[in-house]
């Protein structure tokens, strides 16, 4: 029979706060009036498997595995499954959206954050390599089918709600580029939330589940779990520059002043609370021999790389560190559990980050080091013997910002 009730609609509406690299990695350009559906969707999946993980983990009775079982069907009756034969599913949720004062950028104006942008997108020579989207506001519509479950719809709000307040979208999201910031949300009841106040985004926290596990096996909400706010300014620019100087301060060795002899990064005495990462890797290169232990600092995501310019009369001057992958040159990747947010409250610009701990690699995968020197020669690449990590040296980072006026604690880890 055929249903003639009509679809339910709810309506988002976000503001681009930082450079969205949207698009593929080799894209010679990008376009500042057609908002990539796909991309958003990618991200809200992300999104709804982070904040649906403790409902359905306790729905199967704390059993982990029937719980990704579960997941995995969720998701694929509520955002389509792309298979072979009788398992394959459209997705019950459309999506439709329009952008408005977007501008197409490709200036270096944004070099004061090349450290986040990391050097798939900046060079200190060529400056940023990539086109970018600034500005601007995406008005985002989640069309749910007519028979669509009040809990499933509520699941989807959720998690756009989620990407709004915590993510983003594009290159090097997780590092801050690309916040999309919600402002508001219009439910399929017609009820209207704003998120331009912080106790706005500490109310739907309040909301979510975080089950009582320490390391969920996917990037999810837990026990674990920390949001914090870190800083405020007027300019979501420089907001978003007070979190790179903090990272890069508390995560490198600095480079050394021949004038004053003491190391430095940007001009500041190095802190060096990793001494031990760059010894490591510096002895096993200058000595030719394998690096035992994962460095501290991969918690942060991999592959992690070193280059030292005091070694450049050794065989070998950097190390690329990375999970092993499908070949030499396709090395696998262990994306960042941290997420940097730059949101739009209604008096300025605050940096929320959120640490989410999960499974840091299944056991079956290796991490490898692979010693080279320019771009041609390479070393022989041995797996690492140990790879534990502690996520108390991202805690550590995040505490780093507590002498700022606008720290605050969002949810506190358990």
């Amino acid at each position: 029979m055929l249903d003639l009730r009509k679809p339910k609609e709810t309506i988002l509406h976000y503001r681009i706060t930082t450079p969205m690299f949207l698009g593929e990695a080799d894209a010679e350009s990008v376009d500042a009036k057609i908002f990539r559906n796909a991309s958003y969707k990618g991200a809200l999946r992300f999104w709804w498997r982070a904040t649906q993980w403790g409902k359905i983990l306790n729905e199967a009775g704390r059993d982990v595995r029937a719980a990704l079982s579960e997941l995995h069907k969720k998701e694929g009756e509520l955002f389509g499954l792309a298979s072979d034969g009788e398992n394959s599913k459209q997705s019950c949720v459309r999506i439709r959206s329009t952008i408005e004062g977007a501008e197409r950028n490709s200036n270096g104006s944004i070099s004061s954050l090349s450290y986040l942008l990391g050097q798939g997108l900046y060079h200190f020579k060529n400056g940023v390599l990539r086109e970018y989207i600034s500005g601007g506001d995406i008005h985002v519509t989640l069309v749910f089918d007519a028979k669509a479950a009040d809990a499933d719809i509520q699941s989807v709000e959720r998690a756009a709600i989620a990407l709004g307040l915590f993510g983003g979208l594009g290159s090097r999201s997780r590092k801050g580029l690309g916040s999309l910031s919600l402002q508001s949300i219009t439910h399929t009841d017609g009820k209207e939330e704003s998120f331009i106040k912080l106790s706005d985004i500490e109310t739907f926290i309040g909301k979510l589940d975080f089950p009582e596990i320490a390391e969920p096996p996917l990037t999810a909400l837990s026990k674990a779990s920390r949001i914090v706010v870190t800083g405020k300014d007027s300019s979501a620019s420089r907001a978003l520059k007070a979190v790179g100087d903090e990272m890069q301060l508390y995560r490198s060795y600095g480079r050394r002043n021949d004038r004053s002899g003491q190391h430095e990064v940007n001009g500041k005495p190095a802190r060096q609370n990793f001494k031990d990462d760059h010894d490591f890797v510096h002895k096993a290169l200058s000595e030719n021999k394998k690096l035992i232990s994962l460095p501290e600092r991969a918690v942060f995501g991999l592959p992690h790389n070193y280059f030292f310019g005091s070694l450049k009369m050794a065989k070998f001057d950097k190390m690329d560190i990375a999970p092993k992958g499908k070949s030499r040159k396709e090395k696998g990747r262990r994306a960042s559990p941290l997420f940097i947010h730059i949101h739009a409250l209604g008096d300025g610009f605050v940096a929320i980050q959120t640490l989410l701990p999960a499974l840091f690699l299944h056991k079956d995968i290796s991490v490898e080091a692979e010693p080279a020197k320019g771009k041609e020669v390479r070393g022989v690449t041995h797996a690492l013997q140990k790879t534990d990590t502690d996520y108390r040296v991202i805690h550590n980072y995040l505490d780093g910002f507590k002498n700022d006026p606008a720290f605050k604690e969002l949810r506190r880890h358990g």
